[in-house]
């Protein structure tokens, strides 16, 4: 199977670039009829700061990333699933040589 540089099947290629300006930080972004799908690769370690937003569901596909939301810190390694309730402020940190696939339950996100 062909795989793109961030290590996804190459049929990911196909789904539009979305610029975060941050470096290291590589993400396609899809719309579906109800909701978003992020295919996110992590060159370097990225941290996102404390924000919310729609429900997201998140499996980790490779690396590691830890999540805190709710007073709680938990790492997630690949092959785990993690569940962000809407609206709950949450901070993430993605680990080198992460990837995740998301689904945000939001068509606008």
């Amino acid at each position: 199977m062909k795989k793109t540089s961030t290590g996804f099947p190459a049929i990911i290629g196909k789904v539009p670039l979305r610029d975060y300006g941050i470096d290291g930080l590589e993400v396609h972004v899809d719309h579906t009829s109800t909701g978003t799908v992020y295919f996110v690769k992590a060159e370097k370690e990225v941290v996102f700061p404390l924000h919310s937003h729609a429900e997201q569901w998140t499996i980790v596909v490779s690396g590691e990333c830890r999540l805190s939301m709710a007073g709680e810190v938990r790492t997630y390694r690949a092959g785990e699933t993690y569940l962000i309730p809407a609206g709950v402020p949450h901070q993430i940190t993605l680990g080198a040589g992460y990837s995740e696939v998301d689904y945000v339950d939001d068509p606008n996100d």
